[in-house]
């Protein structure tokens, strides 16, 4: 698993290897530079203005232009504070750098044109105000130009905790991190100014302050249980979907899709005799269906209680709210589905219904909320603000996990375990796409997963759908249905 810290993580783990384990700054720095100079060289630029802030990440940019020097490469460093103001690590690359004799030059836009790769080593995460000044102008002029952009740990101007952008902010071509990626560089927009992402090792010891994540296939592999060759379908869960309404058949019919796909030995459809039955049980030969009875203006019945735990008998995991529709007679089919002893889901109209009773997360059995910012806002009273926040507060103070949809989902466990969901694709950005995640949490809930590894793995399984939707159809013209029909999960 890849770790992702917050920039005051970064340093408390800096800090214990520099003050505990002895191991020196400039060592630390060293490596950092050390990693810089090779991707820049690496990638063939001939040509290369760095320019320099008075922090540490002005002294990664110093280092590394040493190292560029004395591998034959034209290096030009442009100090945007004097040198002579420079303190510690920085001030002694700083000093190493003028007596090699590498070229300084004040900075100066028109100028840019004379190299073919500008470093941005102004900020890195330790900003906290809007650039001023020479570094707003070096900011906004590097923007304009043409040349590539590598900038050093985050892209300046970019808040290394939220992803917020200080005003003005680098477009980077290439982001070189050190130690572990910041959260900053992969929630929006900071992920959008980052580019490419190179996570270079400086030496630090493993640490287990880091309270966030990214999944690999490799890991997926390891949480998903490997189906034994001599299982039965009732070893394999049986997942119980509450979902459509009159004209929204089709979310019945993609959750249910993509919750067959997921290794599921069964799956009960609890939906409208009329509206929606039909429809799923011809697209989907695989799905029983148990009937909710509805009058001439399809209506639910009052009986929820009585029907939903007549139909989460035998069942391993309960899912609610695709396509179920806000009118008040549903709402007691979301109360009723939590008051069930089955670990939940509740997506899109069942968060819209139990955000008006937040108390029915009071319950003794795992849920799962999977909101996108909108349905958040109905939970949290107001709009999102801080995504990585918001999410992780809620799922502390109602003892459920949050999966935030985004192009950066958020995984925020009660525990305060974080996962980020950073892979797929802007053609997920489409109707009944939220219908697939659900259906592919659900099952891996019926299955047996815990909450939290559901939301997780169902987040990635759910973005590699949408990859392999992508290729097959492009970008633009795929659909949620492709999205389901490509889950795969081998094992």
């Amino acid at each position: 698993m890849q770790k992702i810290v917050t920039p005051e993580e970064m340093r408390r783990i800096e800090g214990h290897a520099i003050r505990d384990l002895q191991i020196p700054s400039l060592l630390l720095m060293e490596r950092a530079a050390l990693a810089l100079a090779q991707e820049v060289k690496a990638r063939g630029f001939r040509h290369v203005l760095i320019v320099c802030g008075s922090g540490n990440n002005g002294g990664d940019g110093y280092a590394a232009a040493r190292m560029l020097h004395l591998w034959d490469v034209d290096v030009t460093i442009s100090p945007l504070c004097p040198i002579e103001k420079l303190k510690g690590d920085a001030l002694l690359n700083a000093n190493l750098c003028l007596n090699l004799g590498i070229c300084v030059a004040t900075f100066n836009s028109e100028g840019l044109a004379l190299y073919d790769c500008v470093v941005d080593a102004i900020f890195g995460t330790g900003l906290s105000r809007a650039p001023e000044g020479i570094f707003r102008e070096a900011i906004e002029a590097i923007n304009k130009a043409t040349q590539k952009v590598v900038s050093v740990d985050i892209p300046s101007g970019i808040d290394g905790a939220t992803g917020q952008m200080i005003d003005c902010a680098i477009q980077a071509d290439v982001t070189v991190t050190f130690g572990y990626i910041k959260r900053g560089l992969l929630l929006y927009p900071g992920a959008k100014y980052a580019g490419e992402i190179v996570c270079a090792d400086i030496g630090l010891p493993e640490s287990d302050i880091p309270s966030a994540e990214v999944l690999t296939d490799e890991d997926v592999q390891s949480i998903i249980p490997a189906i034994p060759r001599d299982a039965y379908k009732n070893q394999l869960g049986h997942a119980l979907l509450v979902s459509g309404s009159r004209g929204m058949a089709g979310a019945a019919v993609l959750s249910a899709t993509s919750c067959s796909r997921t290794g599921v030995g069964l799956l009960t459809v609890l939906c409208q005799e009329q509206s929606v039955m039909p429809v799923v049980q011809k697209c989907i030969p695989t799905a029983m269906c148990l009937p909710i009875l509805e009058d001439a203006n399809h209506q639910f019945p009052e009986n929820a209680e009585e029907i939903l735990q007549k139909a989460a008998n035998g069942k391993t995991a309960l899912g609610i709210g695709c396509g179920l529709g806000r009118s008040e007679d549903r709402e007691a089919f979301v109360q009723a589905a939590l008051k069930t002893a089955l670990p939940a889901l509740v997506d899109a109209d069942g968060i819209y219904h139990l955000s008006k009773h937040l108390e029915w997360l009071n319950r003794g059995a795992e849920t799962v909320l999977t909101p996108h910012p909108g349905e958040m806002a109905f939970l949290l009273g107001r709009k999102v603000e801080d995504p990585v926040f918001d999410a992780l507060t809620f799922a502390q103070e109602h003892s459920c996990v949050v999966l935030l949809k985004g192009a950066c989902t958020v995984i925020a466990a009660p525990d305060g375990k974080i996962t980020f969901n950073t892979i797929g694709t802007q053609g997920m950005a489409t109707a009944g796409s939220g219908d697939t995640l659900t259906g592919i949490i659900l099952g891996l809930l019926a299955r047996g997963l815990s909450a939290y590894d559901a939301a997780r793995v169902g987040a990635f399984l759910h973005a590699k759908a949408g990859l392999a939707a992508e290729q097959l159809h492009g970008t633009a013209s795929m659909n949620a249905l492709d999205m389901a029909n490509c889950i795969r999960i081998d094992g």
